[in-house]
């Protein structure tokens, strides 16, 4: 039997995605969560890794540099 056969499939086929959630925003301020949010413990999780992504993305800010692009600052909010 090959060696390939006993590695972990990441190793084979790089960083495999397992689960994903989406969070999406509205104009009217609505937003909906949609993906993998049958297993709520595990959704949560997903939440608060994100969150604490992006408060330490944040934190190491320099010179302005941001992730989060504000809706003024993008075309979709200059509609007529």
């Amino acid at each position: 039997m090959s060696d390939n056969y006993a590695r972990d499939p990441d190793d084979l086929y790089g960083e495999t995605k397992v689960a994903v959630l989406e969070i999406a925003t509205r104009r009217n301020g609505s937003m909906s969560v949609a993906g993998d949010i049958n297993n709520l413990t595990y959704a949560l999780a997903m939440l608060d890794q994100a969150r604490d992504t992006l408060k330490r993305h944040h934190m190491r800010l320099n010179e302005g540099k941001t992730l989060i692009v504000p809706a003024h600052d993008t075309p979709l909010a200059d509609v007529t």
